[in-house]
């Protein structure tokens, strides 16, 4: 319920780093699914160990390699409206 929650009070959520069992995972799903914006780090694409990140790529997440992005998701003005 919480993660739902920072997902409908965000307007974009960067996913920095999380395992397998993280609850960052769920909030990447709500966002998803409620259509906000999902920004996965490019570092995190580098581990083959997870299989994650390319499933929520294919679900529209994109993969962030700086900041401008992440800058442009925001509303004009607000930088508190991102959740890391």
């Amino acid at each position: 319920m919480r993660n739902r929650t920072i997902a409908l009070l965000v307007d974009a959520s960067v996913i920095v780093e999380a395992g397998d069992t993280s609850g960052s995972l769920s909030q990447g799903w709500e966002a998803l699914r409620l259509g906000r914006t999902l920004f996965i780090m490019k570092s995190i694409l580098d581990r083959k160990d997870l299989s994650w990140p390319r499933d929520m790529i294919g679900y529209g997440a994109q993969v962030l390699e700086d900041v401008e992005p992440l800058i442009e998701a925001l509303p004009a003005g607000d930088s508190t409206a991102v959740s890391f």
